[in-house]
């Protein structure tokens, strides 16, 4: 990507007010380097935090002889572990999300660079996980802010692909962006990679194979023991049925096709179920306490950011 193409997606005042926000979770979880972020594992850093008594099988190196020459008992000093977090971005680039306007992919994955920046300069390890590409095209756990430009090509040549490839009848194989795959399976494709425990931030319209297929992959996410967090994006216009009238409904995902005449009565059902699914995936996620944001792409992306994830709760 060219750097005209990075200054496109994100300006230097958007990245300089980005710097004030810092990705954290409810839920601090065990990692492999020291980052900033406290954890309540006790490890080998500098900060004392209490003592205990020594133990057979003990590492002799950690006695502190200074409690041993006034208390006359050995003990050991432990220490604040500070830890790395793994943030996996699952971003759904299934065919419902090539559409909108904006449309709902490019939305999703500005979203994801913004929060990725915000990870990446906290020393977080951040990776990025394409739901719906065949095969995987995982951006794999990266640390540090020279990570940020490498994340953006890789999200824009996600991006391309994604156009290229919206589908217009049913794939043979289910493969390919744009594709009609679960959510639910793409998410299996990704555990089996398996991934380390840590907080997984879900960005997807949540239209899957059926109404229960975008709760099913959440399920499989909090199962593996990650925290989750969902960010569900729509388009203004798919949330009402429309004007009246005859119509020809393409499903986004199979291709599928089917003729309707849309009156007062049909529109009204439309409505309601699309507020029914809607308060699903919200008693859903009071149920097993998952931060939910429900977005209309109206929103610009840096508002979505600085507000509506501070109220989500895992951005402070």
């Amino acid at each position: 990507m060219a750097e005209t193409a990075v200054d496109a997606l994100f300006d230097r005042e958007f990245l300089r007010r980005l710097e004030a926000l810092s990705l954290a979770a409810r839920q601090l979880v065990r990692g492999r380097m020291k980052a900033e972020r406290r954890s309540s594992a006790r490890g080998s850093s500098v900060e004392f935090a209490e003592y205990r008594p020594f133990t057979d099988g003990d590492d002799w190196r950690y006695i502190d002889w200074n409690a041993f020459a006034r208390w006359r008992q050995l003990v050991l000093k432990l220490f604040i572990e500070e830890e790395d977090l793994h943030v996996h971005f699952l971003l759904d680039g299934t065919a419902s999300m090539n559409w909108g306007e904006p449309v709902k992919f490019d939305y999703a994955r500005q979203v994801v660079a913004g929060l990725g920046y915000l990870g990446l300069s906290n020393l977080d390890r951040v990776s990025v996980v394409p739901l719906g590409s065949e095969p995987l095209q995982w951006w794999f756990p990266s640390r540090g802010r020279d990570r940020f430009l490498p994340l953006l090509r890789y999200l824009a040549a996600l991006g391309s692909r994604a156009r290229e490839s919206v589908v217009q009848e049913p794939p043979p194989d289910g493969g390919g962006y744009g594709s009609g795959m679960h959510l639910e399976t793409a998410t299996r494709k990704w555990q089996t990679m398996k991934p380390r425990r840590g907080l997984v931030v879900l960005v997807s319209d949540l239209w899957g194979s059926d109404r229960g297929d975008a709760l099913r992959a959440m399920d499989r996410i909090r199962y593996g023991r990650h925290e989750l967090a969902v960010i569900q994006i729509m388009d203004e216009a798919e949330q009402t049925a429309g004007a009246a009238g005859e119509y020809e409904l393409v499903d986004a995902e199979y291709g599928h096709r089917r003729k309707i005449i849309l009156d007062r009565a049909s529109a009204k059902e439309f409505d309601d179920n699309f507020r029914r699914y809607q308060e699903t995936v919200r008693a859903y996620c009071r149920r097993h306490r998952v931060p939910l944001l429900q977005i209309n792409t109206r929103l610009p992306v840096f508002d979505l950011l600085l507000k509506s994830l501070q109220q989500g709760g895992f951005v402070r």
